[in-house]
């Protein structure tokens, strides 16, 4: 049976020496059939969410049908909330100017 590991890039030579394998696919550390999980616990947060049993696919096809479809809002377009002309100065933008001094 595998088993997905939550494995810190730190700790992935430490995973790897004890045997575990990497899914480039899923971007995570597994093992497969061991026998004692003793030295992966630290890498098993959840023992039941980590095993990885095969079945991907929704229990009923509706469910599928409606976790397909996702509803979008369409982008919105945001102006400056206000537009300062720029005066030539060389200066960074959270500086002040001498132009923008003799306006105050």
């Amino acid at each position: 049976m595998r088993i997905n590991l939550v494995t810190p890039f730190a700790e992935k030579d430490a995973a790897k020496a004890l045997g575990a394998r990497w899914d480039a696919t899923k971007k995570c550390w597994y093992i497969v059939d061991v026998d004692d999980l003793t030295p992966f616990m630290r890498w098993i947060p959840n023992l039941d969410a980590a095993k990885d049993t095969g079945a991907a696919a929704p229990a009923s096809p509706k469910a599928s049908a409606k976790a397909a479809v996702v509803k979008t809002k369409p982008p919105v377009a945001s102006k400056p909330a206000v537009e300062m002309p720029h005066c030539g100065c060389p200066v960074l933008p959270w500086e002040d100017c001498e132009h923008s001094l003799a306006k105050r």
